[in-house]
């Protein structure tokens, strides 16, 4: 059984979304300076690294990262490789062969841009007319190589195209090692009380055959 760890490591040096503050481990506490053990507190978007998007990120009354069910996060995913510039069409997703699955991965150039150090507009994101067919696909989870599903300009359009219609968001997942293929996804968020997202650990499970 075989684990890929897609998920980004989390330090000031972490790639972060171009209005994110940035990451913060405040050491608190330290043995290394007489301290009698070690503690450490965050600052940092919870946004942050390879998260969770809620649908009360965008929606005032959506439902929040907490309420979300558990079992939404483990399960079948499909891993989709897509060959685009700047957008993830429709034309894209009528290609894909779900075969019941509700999970979509999506691996694009972006997984290279991960690791960057700095902010790169010029990834790429989903259409308007992209995220609608997938909702009426049925796909419940969508998760992109990047930190945010849409351009900078197209926040609110396409965000409400998946959220108004519960599908969850998973971003900032690093594919770049991940052959496109079936797998379990295992993403679980920190159930954040009231809040519009969450970070999270996010794994593929290879599938026995």
């Amino acid at each position: 059984m075989s684990f890929h760890d897609i998920s980004l490591k989390l330090t000031g040096e972490t790639l972060r979304w171009v209005t994110a503050p940035p990451f913060e481990l405040e050491e608190r506490r330290r043995m290394s300076k007489g301290d009698p053990n070690n503690s450490s507190a965050l600052n940092m978007s919870v946004h942050s690294g390879t998260h969770i998007d809620a649908p009360f990120h965008f929606v005032a009354d959506g439902i929040t990262i907490d309420q979300l069910p558990v079992d939404r996060f483990i399960g079948p995913a499909l891993v989709y490789a897509v060959e685009a510039e700047r957008y993830i069409t429709e034309e894209h997703v009528a290609g894909i062969r779900l075969d019941g699955a509700t999970r979509v991965l999506f691996k694009t150039r972006n997984s290279e841009l991960l690791h960057q150090k700095e902010y790169n507009p010029d990834f790429v994101a989903f259409s308007v007319e992209a995220a609608q067919s997938l909702v009426e696909l049925g796909v419940e989870l969508v998760g992109l190589d990047y930190l945010s599903v849409a351009h900078a300009d197209e926040q609110v359009p396409v965000h409400r195209a998946f959220l108004d219609h519960g599908v969850v968001l998973l971003e900032g997942i690093d594919l770049s090692a991940v052959a496109p293929g079936r797998y379990e996804l295992i993403c679980l968020p920190i159930p954040l009380g009231d809040s519009d997202g969450a970070p999270c650990r996010a794994v593929l499970r290879d599938l026995e055959t």
